[in-house]
């Protein structure tokens, strides 16, 4: 899908507005005042068009990476900022135990030590 965006996105311009999420393909974007976002009261309902990224079009998405679920730990939200985070295509790879590559290494947070329940309010 995103190849396809990305060969979509050499033939034809694509623009997005910066404040909210609709997308203009072709000729740089409508001057309909509809843009609706907080504030859009200054601007007058104007968009505010931008060359889009293929992010715009076919936003990635992450899925929380979770090391060992076997042993019983439970997740806790408030620890959050300690589990890695993966592209969900690439966590589905990691779960069934193949190798997912150096390239995601740093946003696994494999080297990282989840504080236990007690010791969090010490935790800088």
């Amino acid at each position: 899908m995103r190849s396809g965006a990305m060969k979509l996105m050499e033939k034809y311009a694509v623009h997005t507005c910066g404040y909210c999420p609709e997308v203009q393909v072709g000729p740089k974007g409508h001057w309909v005042r509809q843009c609706q976002v907080y504030k859009h009261q200054m601007r007058d309902g104007q968009h505010a068009w931008q060359e889009a990224t293929v992010d715009d079009l076919v936003p990635p998405v992450y899925v929380w990476h979770v090391r060992d679920l076997q042993d019983g730990g439970v997740l806790v939200d408030s620890l959050k900022r300690y589990y890695g985070k993966l592209p969900a295509v690439m966590e589905l790879f990691a779960q069934a135990g193949a190798c997912v590559g150096e390239n995601y290494a740093g946003l696994m947070r494999e080297d990282v030590a989840l504080p236990e329940l007690d010791e969090e309010k010490w935790v800088v």
